[in-house]
């Protein structure tokens, strides 16, 4: 009688225990999982840093041993085209700073490759052109790269059509490879760039860390090329204020090979008025920058840069940016140095961090 009178009092969990017990299960997964995306937003963020600071380092290794920094475009970029697949002396294809610096990202075997398909990048070499191959058979341009993609970063590590963007070697060109690796990281060109729609100022003119405009440029017909940059002693607002790297989100036009779109500008393409320095202040009147700027629900068409009859003969719908939480853009700087920047920094105080040597004030 005990044992059966034990047995007959158990009982299972009613409905509303059940009930109880998953709500409370749901609020603190809800509790916990802010915490949970934030920590891991946070070590995506440091990852992405330790990749750019590995680049950093690799451009002052170069430094180091040419004595000058890689050009972000190798030749002249009016003239470079990226879906030729032949070549003319006046229509030069562009290798980007990244081809250069292999050696220096331990990718010693696919800068050889590089180097003794393109006659060591000289002239006549075309980033797609079908004798450019990087391991086997398998073209250069295929390679995905790890230390060259954000972890955070939204697309895939293959270059893809998306909004305000688009990428002539695929659309336009022949061979249209499917697979191209990309990079979330590229060189700083200044404010304005021969991209810029429009007229513009000479003193504006390619004032970054990594102009387009190679320093030793002379005539785009007969320049022995490749072509490099600018030396550390022309950043003479300071190295360690000068951005050379900043972080991009462009899907797009973000083939690493391609001296053409492995750079950015600090002011969007269709701003509608252009920075103005007076007296190292800069004038923001109605100036759009290019952090954080590109496409959005209501204008799909966005873009932050037009290359309109240049390079790519294409659009950039992203300028510096990420997808990062918040917004936040992983800049390298000259000194080897890496910063996040926030899109709400005041425009003239960027401007002055894009610039090498226009006697600004950062307010540091």
């Amino acid at each position: 009688m005990c044992v059966r009178t034990l047995e007959s009092n158990r009982r299972g969990f009613t409905l509303v225990e059940l009930l109880v017990v998953i709500a409370i299960i749901g609020t603190l997964v809800g509790l916990l999982l802010p915490a949970v995306q934030s920590a891991r937003e946070a070590a995506n963020r440091s990852s992405c840093g330790n990749k750019m600071k590995q680049l950093c380092l690799a451009m002052q290794n170069f430094h180091d041993s040419r004595k000058v920094l890689p050009a972000a475009c190798d030749r002249y970029p009016y003239t470079a085209t990226t879906f030729n697949t032949s070549e003319t002396a006046t229509s030069p294809a562009a290798f980007s700073f990244i081809c250069h610096i292999l050696p220096y990202m331990e990718e010693t075997n696919l800068y050889n490759s590089l180097s003794s398909n393109t006659n060591r990048f000289g002239r006549g070499a075309v980033p797609f052109g079908a004798a450019t191959l990087g391991q086997g058979t398998q073209h250069a341009s295929q390679t995905v790269l790890s230390g060259l993609a954000c972890p955070s970063f939204g697309g895939q590590g293959v270059v893809q059509m998306a909004a305000g963007s688009n990428f002539k070697s695929i659309l336009a060109g022949s061979p249209p490879y499917n697979q191209i690796g990309i990079t979330n990281y590229k060189g700083m060109a200044g404010l304005v760039t021969y991209a810029k729609a429009g007229s513009f100022t000479s003193a504006l003119t390619d004032n970054g860390a990594m102009p387009l405009k190679p320093a030793r440029y002379s005539n785009a017909d007969t320049d022995a090329c490749p072509q490099y940059g600018q030396g550390l002693a022309a950043m003479r607002d300071g190295t360690s204020k000068t951005i050379i790297l900043s972080e991009s989100k462009e899907a797009g036009n973000s083939a690493w090979i391609d001296g053409m779109q492995t750079w950015v500008c600090a002011v969007a393409d269709d701003t509608g008025t252009l920075p103005v320095n007076t007296n190292g202040v800069w004038v923001t009147t109605g100036v759009q920058s290019a952090l954080g700027y590109g496409p959005t629900q209501t204008a799909q068409g966005r873009i932050s840069i037009n290359h309109g009859s240049r390079g790519t003969f294409g659009n950039s719908a992203w300028g510096p940016s990420s997808d990062h939480s918040g917004g936040l853009v992983v800049s390298g700087f000259c000194d080897g140095h890496n910063s996040t920047i926030a899109p709400d920094i005041d425009p003239g105080v960027y401007f002055a961090l894009c610039t090498r040597d226009m006697g600004e004030s950062t307010g540091e």
